[in-house]
């Protein structure tokens, strides 16, 4: 009687084989959810930084103080609509706008220093373009009521094609970055 010992040599080489091909369908598919899943990550962080700047608009110690406010709707503030909107780490290390209230209800939000100059954004960020150099920015809408988080550098269709937006609040839409208005 014959004894099976084993698999053959061809078995085996055919057995590589037929994976050799679905890694190399399915890896594609893979990176590509892996972004989508990283510009998700993207912009939910967006979002919870855009909850905050509301959230902290409101806080009766930010609405009483002059600094916040100052760091709010003076020229070149957050929500000033003339200033057409900024880097959110534009401000110096120590300021008074950085140490403020509203600036320290932000922080205590999120999670992380937004506001600092030098603060690497892009150590937080996930998704291809922003990692790699992005910034987080706000543009107010007309009124200074209302803003969009977005990130510069970023692309909100996984393509790989960033984008520095400079434009409006109300064009933001229309461009390719991450965003939550």
């Amino acid at each position: 009687m014959k004894q099976n010992k084993g698999f053959s040599l061809v078995e085996l080489i055919i057995v590589i084989a037929i994976m050799a091909v679905l890694v190399g369908v399915l890896t594609p598919m893979m990176l590509k959810y892996i972004e989508k899943t990283n510009i998700s990550a993207d912009t939910q962080l967006c979002d919870t930084i855009h909850t905050a700047i509301i959230t902290a608009m409101s806080d009766p110690e930010v609405v009483a103080d002059p600094t916040s406010q100052q760091m709010l709707y003076d020229t070149g503030g957050l929500m000033d609509p003339a200033g057409g909107g900024c880097r959110l780490d534009h401000f110096g290390a120590g300021s008074a706008w950085v140490t403020c209230p509203f600036a320290q209800d932000v922080e205590e939000i999120v999670g992380m220093d937004l506001f600092t100059m030098g603060t690497t954004h892009s150590d937080h960020l996930k998704s291809k373009g922003a990692r790699d150099n992005g910034i987080i920015c706000i543009v107010p809408n007309s009124e200074g009521t209302d803003c969009a988080v977005y990130i510069a550098w970023s692309d909100r269709t996984g393509t790989g094609s960033a984008e520095n937006y400079t434009g409006s609040y109300s064009g933001i839409e229309s461009s390719n970055v991450i965003f939550v208005k």
